[in-house]
């Protein structure tokens, strides 16, 4: 657990010393499913892994099962296409197993 931290440390002390690009805040609860369905694969999966780390901090877990990631994924994606006008945090939610 210490090695983790130093590295993170480490990591942020390298990335201060770059310069700064543009800011961008992004409100994930208004994602819809439409929004999610039209980003290129790369923002697919920026946001993909961005919600798994929330939701897995949020249920206290440090663990990330990548076979039950990927059937996750799979699951919303497929709610997705059938109700586009959904937020992804309800595709989830409701898509859940």
């Amino acid at each position: 657990m210490r090695s983790k931290i130093i590295l993170i440390a480490a990591a942020l002390v390298g990335c201060s010393a770059l310069p700064a690009g543009a800011q961008i805040s992004i409100d994930v609860n208004a994602i819809t499913c439409r929004d999610y369905l039209g980003y290129s694969p790369e923002n697919q999966q920026f946001v993909r892994s961005w919600l798994s780390g929330y939701y897995n901090a949020a249920g206290n877990s440090n663990v990330l099962d990548y076979a039950r990631f990927q059937k996750n994924t799979a699951k919303v994606t497929a709610f997705c296409k059938k109700n586009r006008n959904a937020t992804l945090p309800t595709a989830i939610k409701r898509s859940a197993s």
